[in-house]
């Protein structure tokens, strides 16, 4: 794996665990304000939506870390690094998504934040 792709890799996995824990914080101080008030449950999905937004954030970083630290020397490893990858994550379809493979509507839980 040429060393660019493994430096572009790492940039973007920072980048992502950097606004990740920015929406962590984020979601902390929404959720110490909300303690002082009783939501509504629009309210209450916005701030939960705040959570899977992190989470999805960090599981972003982690592939491209897991992108970046993969062998790739020929194009099946490179395969086999992205599928190892995308197997790894596992927040609403997201894995499957990336690896082309859509789900139906059937599979999405209610109430479930989808931000693809």
């Amino acid at each position: 794996m040429a060393p660019a792709f493994r430096e572009l890799m790492g940039a973007l996995a920072n980048e992502l665990s950097d606004w990740a824990s920015a929406a962590d914080a984020l979601e902390d101080a929404v959720a110490d304000l909300a303690d002082a008030r009783s939501l509504s449950s629009k309210q209450v999905e916005a701030v939960q939506s705040l959570d899977s937004l992190s989470q999805h954030l960090h599981q972003l970083s982690q592939l491209f870390r897991d992108l970046g630290s993969g062998s790739g020397v020929r194009d099946t490893d490179a395969a086999a690094d992205i599928g190892r990858a995308v197997a790894r994550l596992n927040l609403g379809g997201l894995g499957a998504r990336l690896a082309a493979s859509p789900h139906s509507a059937r599979d999405v839980v209610p109430g479930e934040v989808d931000l693809w």
